[in-house]
């Protein structure tokens, strides 16, 4: 009998984050399942240095350009091994990093795809408690609290509320970072998007819409993946029972300015992609009007270090220089 669940983990340049999520992954008391680790095309060392720690407990696959040919994983390999390794042949971004995984969570009949980012800790009886929230046959997606791992009772992410979000360029939540966890914040709650670090998808559900965007490279693309998973109210949830801790972006930590411009592009295009026109009106318009902003003061510095990289985020976007573009020029 083939597993059940695929988790899809998707590393870039991180090795040390990435050993200690598939420790935790590899102590889960789930054990239907099995680990896609997809290196996004590292190139300081972390993919080798993780199969080293590996040993040979891994089933070394391919390269995403040979995927058709060897796409079918048999069930006596699905058993020998925990963990595949794929390499991507360049980094595609988050988001579009993980369809590789995804393609062979499909092609291979899990019933369901995890994602958990490489800089995650997860509790060893995570999975099998959230996965039992599919019972319900409505639920297409799921995704837990999520913590800081350095401070475990504080609250990073529990649900999405998109609102007035894409017109005003704010994040999507209706509570602060660092809110204080506690024993009232539990149960099941509806969200506008599951979290795309750390998320439960049915994979039949992933065979109809398709898998994620090419147009994105870093973020947001799990909200526009969310609208196309979503089915009715209901068919979204956070899982407020179940949480997993983490480390918070990782890979652009050191980059401060590329993290701007991606951050302000990707919102662009999410409006593009799921807003509606006065969406699209006001949300185009008050871009440029922080940018404006940032201009008159820009004897602030930390106003003064954003002009540079919204002004080329704004221009980009307009231009059509999405994903693709950026896949290019890392």
């Amino acid at each position: 009998m083939r597993n059940n669940l695929a988790i899809i983990v998707l590393m870039w340049n991180d090795y040390k984050n990435t050993i200690i999520c598939l420790k935790t992954l590899l102590n889960q008391t789930y054990k239907c399942s099995n680990i896609f680790l997809v290196d996004n095309n590292s190139d300081d060392g972390s993919f080798e240095k993780v199969k080293n720690w590996l040993n040979v407990n891994y089933f070394n696959l391919f390269y995403n350009k040979k995927i058709n040919k060897r796409s079918i994983i048999s069930t006596n390999a699905l058993k020998k091994f925990k963990i595949f390794i794929i390499r991507n042949n360049k980094n595609l971004g988050c988001g579009y990093g993980h369809n590789t995984g995804y393609a062979l969570a499909i092609k291979n009949k899990f019933k369901f795809v995890s994602r958990i980012d490489n800089d995650m800790i997860v509790p060893k009886d995570f999975f099998k408690k959230i996965i039992k929230n599919f019972n319900n046959p409505l639920i297409q997606a799921i995704s837990p609290k999520i913590l800081y791992s350095k401070n475990k009772n504080l609250i990073w992410w529990k649900g999405t509320k998109i609102g007035n979000s894409l017109k005003f360029q704010t994040h999507m939540r209706d509570y602060p970072y660092g809110l204080k966890d506690n024993d009232q914040i539990s149960g099941l709650t509806i969200t506008d998007s599951i979290a795309g670090c750390a998320s439960i998808m049915r994979a039949k559900r992933i065979n109809q819409v398709g898998l994620s965007d090419k147009d994105f490279f870093y973020g947001p693309e799990d909200v526009e993946y969310s609208k196309r998973l979503f089915t009715k109210k209901g068919s979204l949830i956070v899982d407020l029972n179940s949480k997993i801790y983490h480390s918070v972006s990782q890979s652009f930590i050191s980059l401060d300015r590329k993290r701007t411009y991606f951050e302000y592009k990707y919102r662009l295009v999410l409006i593009k992609k799921i807003g509606t026109i006065s969406d699209k009106f006001l949300g185009y318009s008050i871009s440029i009007l922080k940018l404006i902003i940032y201009l008159f003061l820009f004897f602030k510095l930390k106003h003064r270090l954003k002009i540079a990289p919204v002004s080329l985020a704004i221009l980009h976007f307009f231009q059509k220089k999405y994903g693709e573009f950026d896949r290019k020029s890392i």
